[in-house]
Parts: C-alpha cells; sequence; structure tokens
C-alpha cells in the first residue's frame, strides 16, 4: 500500500470553459484521488500552465520549500508546467528539496541522474511547443474570424446563421412575442429604470424566474452580473466584438448583421451603467462585507448563519480556515465572531470620530426621500424607544417593510442617492444608530470604514476598526 502521508497532487487546465466543460479539472482530480490521494492533498489551476503566477503551483512550491513533502503526483508532465524557463527553476527546488515528480500515467523523473534531466527538459521543451503551437493557432483564429466579420456565438435576441447572427424571431414562452422582442423591451425597461435588479425584477415577474435552456442566446440572464454583460454587448446594435475577456486588446468592429437596437440607444445603456460600477452591490445582511479581515492572516472575513433553538445566529470566520472544497486550509484561527458585537465595534469608532467626519463630508444634492419611508424609520424609532419586548414582532414587521420600500423605490442602491443623508447623520446620538437599516449600516460601513480586524487574544475576542477619514 502506498505511503502518502507526505504526498501531494497538482493538476490544471488552461481555461474556465475547459473545466465547466468537463475536458479535464474533475476528471484529473477524481484520478488523483483513485490514486489515494485526499481533497486536503490536491492542489488545482484553472490557468495557463506557462504562467508563474497560478495559485495552487506557487502552494505546491512553498510547501516543498517548507519540507512538507517528498512526492509531487501529477496526471502528465504539461498538466504541472509548459513552460521550459518555469521547469527550470522549479526543478532545482525540487532537486534542492529532495522531492520527486512522479505520473499517473505511470513512471517518474529522477533529477539527480543526467539522464533524468535530459529527460525532463525534453518534456519542457515539448509542453512549451504545444503551447506556442496553440497560441499560434488561436491568433491566426482570432486575425481570420476578423477579417471575415464572423461572429463566434449569438446572445439573447439573435440566433446563429452561418458565421453570422440574426434577430431571433421564433415566439418566446408562448407570450405572442419574439426573443428578439423581448430583448428590446428589456433594453427599454432598463432605459426607463436605470436600474439592474429592478429591470430584471419586472421582467421576471412577466415571463418566470425560470430560463429557458443552458445557452446564453435561449434567455435574458436572471442575476445582475451576467445581464449587465448582455446590456453591454455591442452585438444588439449591430456591432461585432473580439478579445472580450483582455481590455488591452479587446476590438470591436461594424458588422452586416441585423441589429435590434441602435447605437444611440446603446451609448445610453452605457452611461447609464458607468453610474454603477461593477461590484457596488447592497448587502443588507452583512454590513461588513468585504470589509471585516482576520487579525491572524489577513484574509477576508464571512459571515454564516446558524439557527438554534429557534433563535438565529450570525458570525464571522476567516475564509482561509474555512475554505471551500479542494482548497487547502491556510489558517488556524478557526474562531467564529459575533456579527453584532463587530458591527458594534464599527459603530462605536464612528460616533468617536463623528466630528471630524461630518466636518469632512463633502456637500451634494440629496434627491429626496420617499415620505412614506422617512415616516417608517420614526415609527421604527419610537417604538425602539419603548423598549417593550411585545412590539419586538411589530417592529421587525415594519423593518421588513422599510426594506422591501428601499428595494422597490428609487432608492434601491441606498449606497448611491441615501450616501448623504444617511453619513450626515453620524453627528446624532445612538438613536440614529438604533433606527439605522442593515441597508444604511453597510451604505455608512463601505463609505466611511476602510477596515476591520478581528482578533482573539487570551480568549477575549477583539476588533480594531480603521477610518477613511
Amino acid at each position: 500500500m502506498r505511503d502518502l502521508s507526505r504526498a501531494l497532487g497538482y493538476c490544471r487546465v488552461s481555461t474556465q470553459r475547459q473545466n465547466t466543460e468537463g475536458h479535464g479539472l474533475e476528471r484529473y482530480i477524481d484520478r488523483l484521488k483513485q490514486y489515494g490521494l485526499t481533497d486536503e492533498q490536491i492542489h488545482w489551476d484553472i490557468e495557463s500552465g506557462a504562467s508563474e503566477k497560478r495559485k495552487g503551483y506557487n502552494r505546491v512550491l512553498e510547501l516543498v520549500r517548507s519540507h512538507q513533502i517528498d512526492q509531487i503526483i501529477v496526471p502528465c508532465f504539461d498538466r504541472f508546467t509548459r513552460s521550459a524557463l518555469g521547469w527550470e527553476v522549479a526543478r532545482q527546488e525540487l532537486q534542492e528539496f529532495g522531492v520527486e515528480l512522479l505520473f499517473l500515467d505511470g513512471g517518474g523523473l529522477d533529477l539527480e541522474t543526467p539522464e533524468g534531466l535530459f529527460t525532463s527538459r525534453i518534456l519542457a521543451a515539448m509542453s512549451a511547443q504545444v503551447r506556442d503551437k496553440n497560441r499560434y493557432n488561436s491568433i491566426q483564429g482570432h486575425r481570420y474570424f476578423q477579417e471575415k466579420r464572423k461572429i463566434y456565438r449569438a446572445v439573447f435576441g439573435f440566433v446563429k446563421e452561418g458565421d453570422t447572427v440574426k434577430p431571433n424571431r421564433a415566439e418566446y414562452r408562448n407570450s405572442g412575442k419574439s426573443y428578439a422582442d423581448v430583448a428590446i423591451e428589456c433594453v427599454s425597461m432598463f432605459i426607463e429604470t436605470g436600474e439592474l435588479a429592478r429591470t430584471i425584477r419586472r421582467m421576471i415577474d412577466k415571463y418566470g424566474v425560470v430560463r429557458l435552456g443552458n445557452s446564453s442566446w435561449e434567455d435574458f440572464p436572471r442575476d445582475i452580473s451576467k445581464f449587465r454583460k448582455w446590456l453591454e454587448h455591442p452585438q444588439l446594435c449591430g456591432m461585432v466584438r473580439y478579445y472580450p475577456d483582455d481590455a488591452s486588446k479587446t476590438l470591436i468592429l461594424e458588422s452586416n448583421h441585423e441589429r435590434i437596437i441602435s447605437v444611440e440607444q446603446h451609448n445610453q445603456i452605457k452611461s447609464l451603467l458607468s453610474k454603477h460600477p461593477r461590484g457596488r452591490r447592497s448587502y443588507p445582511n452583512n454590513p461588513l462585507v468585504g470589509i471585516a479581515f482576520c487579525g491572524v492572516c489577513g484574509a477576508k472575513m464571512e459571515k454564516v448563519s446558524n439557527t438554534y433553538g429557534g433563535k438565529r445566529y450570525e458570525h464571522l470566520r476567516c475564509t482561509a480556515a474555512y475554505p471551500p472544497p479542494r482548497k487547502t486550509q491556510s489558517c488556524q484561527s478557526r474562531i467564529y465572531f459575533k456579527l453584532t458585537d463587530a458591527v458594534a465595534a464599527c459603530i462605536k469608532k464612528l460616533r468617536e470620530r463623528a466630528e471630524a467626519i461630518a466636518n469632512n463630508i463633502p456637500s451634494e444634492d440629496i434627491q429626496d426621500v420617499p415620505p412614506e419611508i422617512i415616516e417608517l424609520q420614526q415609527q421604527i424609532l419610537t417604538l425602539k424607544r419603548l423598549d417593550d419586548p411585545d412590539l419586538q414582532s411589530v417592529i421587525l414587521n415594519k423593518e421588513q417593510r422599510l426594506e422591501s420600500l428601499i428595494k422597490s423605490s428609487q432608492l434601491n442602491v441606498v449606497a448611491d442617492e441615501m450616501r448623504g443623508r444617511v453619513l450626515r447623520g453620524l453627528a446624532s446620538n445612538q438613536e440614529f444608530w438604533d433606527a439605522a437599516s442593515p441597508s444604511e449600516l453597510t451604505a455608512i460601513f463601505h463609505e466611511l470604514v476602510e477596515s476591520l480586524t478581528c482578533l482573539e487574544l487570551d480568549g477575549v475576542r477583539f476588533f480594531s476598526a480603521q477610518l477613511k477619514i
């Protein structure tokens, strides 16, 4: 029986598409498991084998340098590297620390012999040649498509026709409208509202939450990120785009396919989207998302929820101490920190600096807040002052109503339109914080808090908040 206590496995695929289409990664991982390795012993990347910045690959070399392993098992040589120079660097470390490189299909490399070194360099050169050939073929293919204005795939509202696309005139969900008509409706609705989430909700209410098929052209996206990408796609206005994943190389050319919206409408879409930068969202359930960090390793903290005895508890924990499947645990601090305590620490720091913060907030024009929202906030504040346990259900219902109004009104993204009004309340007393909704806390924290460090010393949990102002 093999002794794999000081062994690990490594594999990779070059692109996410290879992974999701089943062309390697899952198969490689299964083979490594069949060999006898556990999930914790297997490291992997979805990146080019020529890259020296692969996280899994560099983690393997870190374990080599720390004398924690004696063997690295890979499916085949080119799953380890496709760079001749990269191999020479890795080879020196494997030799220095006495680590074997073994292949699942049999054999390995004896790097202590001239023959083994020669064989490894031949394999590295062959892997690099295949990489260069694939890259050359890919470049030539892109150039050919650009010269012919060929389109790779259709987006929603269109259907492939040979090497180009055309508006999809087939009926959509027995609605009496074509796919192209519904796509135009999505665009018009977004231009009308200017809000991604609100547009998606309205379309879902009208046509259903379940998507048709799995391909991009079969239905409109139901999540904000993909819906945004669809709106930005130049195919809608009769253009064709190449190299969409590389901003420095992205190329948009005129095409001869029929468009479903005008260039003016597409420019209007881009103008509206520019007001909502990517990654800016409202996280009502965790005001500290993205700004809470582990005091031991520096990794981000994530929120976890549990229910005991009918009561819900929310905590923060280190993502490096609780990694997702197939990721290695890199932090030993498996401490849970109460979310309410972490939020309270931020509030305390902000109240201490309230006067300075208020003096540094730039003046701006603030859109009027709907009266119903203001009235609800006042009602909640009044009920909380009574401190009557029998009123908790009433307060909860009003808070849920407030959240619903914020999401459905023009204040859907609190950080955009209530920012000034909410921040100016920092100079108020504790009553302001008692009435602040989770969405308002999110807006405040992400505007003013640089980071919150969570640390336990001698059994006592500490929080250290760093402010931007």
